[in-house]
């Protein structure tokens, strides 16, 4: 048997290296909540629970408190049962999805170290190594422009661009990004802020002067499933379904409606196990795939870039909140610039 024995709860704070602004909010630094399962062997896992702009209404203090319980109660149980112990953590607090899949994180993570596997391991072990693309957020031109060269020595090609609604501030910011080297492609980002006719404006344009758009990403509010719905039928580009999925549930929901043509899974919405629910039920639909993070620290990004490098099936890596912050590397992947592999 595996057996939990104790466990570490911490709140802790990262810089960012450059303010992270979006239409939902503008952050410095982030505010993350970490726990630590220890074996009866001495094999420890983690999880991470990281305070967003999307969910703004879970504290750190919250998650703190949410994820002390679920500990408490996993104290003399079998690792091995991870599955069952995180579905009951879904249903009690499934109201607050990062603390719930950051003890998921910890169970798997501890349960599969206890067993000589790695969490890609489990996940099949797919591919050796994934690129990802590096956000830039709804900076100045002059602020923009630094960050994307910097970006671009460092050998990423795919920018993920933070709009805000305002055509010309947005347009030069997706310029500045699309000439910052001949590799350039372009993801967008809306974060909930356009409107339909702003949306495909703002596409269309960028495409008119040959820049390479790969994806336009929940634009519309997540509770407007009619206009995904319409832009989805009218957009030149994939769009991509964030805020409004986070459980296979929502999956299916777009699935029928076809409110997006991709699917954004994010381990801090859904979970791992759900993760590969959302999953099964795109592949199943023709819906391509894209893994997303919050702002997890390298160390709290692990079971993400694991689940990547496990499956395989994502054709958009958004993995880079740890390149954005001022912090320590993980002990199971590493990265080279926008190159991610286990160590």
């Amino acid at each position: 048997m595996a057996v939990i024995r104790s466990w570490d709860v911490k709140v802790f704070s990262t810089a960012l290296k450059r303010p992270f602004v979006t239409a939902l909010g503008r952050k410095t630094d982030t505010c993350n909540v970490g726990l630590t399962l220890t074996l009866a062997d001495g094999t420890k896992g983690y999880g991470e629970a990281s305070a967003s702009l999307a969910l703004a209404h879970l504290t750190p203090a919250d998650l703190a408190q949410r994820l002390k319980s679920l500990a408490r109660a996993a104290v003399g149980r079998d690792a091995a049962q991870a599955r069952a112990l995180a579905e009951r953590a879904w249903l009690r607090h499934g109201d607050a999805p990062p603390a719930a899949a950051a003890f998921e994180c910890a169970l798997l993570d501890a349960w599969t170290r206890s067993q000589g596997l790695t969490l890609a391991a489990y996940f099949g072990g797919a591919c050796t190594e994934i690129e990802t693309d590096i956000t830039l957020s709804a900076w100045d031109p002059q602020a923009t422009g630094r960050a994307a060269k910097e970006a671009a020595g460092e050998g990423f090609r795919r920018f993920k661009v933070k709009v805000r609604g305002d055509f010309a501030a947005d347009f030069e910011r997706l310029r500045i990004a699309a000439t910052s080297c001949r590799a350039a492609r372009l993801l967008i980002d809306g974060n909930q802020g356009l409107t339909l006719a702003s949306a495909l404006k703002l596409t269309e344009a960028c495409l008119k002067q040959g820049w390479p758009v790969d994806l336009l990403e929940q634009p519309l509010p997540k509770t407007d499933w009619k206009g995904m719905a319409a832009l989805t039928r009218r957009c030149p580009v994939p769009v991509a379904a964030d805020e409004m999925v986070h459980s296979p549930q929502d999956a299916l929901r777009v699935a029928g409606s076809r409110a997006a043509s991709v699917i954004n899974i994010k381990v801090a919405k859904s979970g791992l196990w759900r993760a590969l629910e959302i999953m099964a039920i795109a592949r199943a639909a023709g819906l391509k795939l894209m893994i997303g993070c919050m702002a997890e620290t390298a160390e709290g990004l692990a079971p993400s870039v694991h689940l990547a490098l496990g499956t395989g099936l994502f054709s958009f890596v958004d993995l880079d909140s740890d390149h954005l912050l001022i912090g320590r590397k993980a002990r199971s992947w590493k990265r080279r610039g926008a190159r991610l592999s286990l160590r």
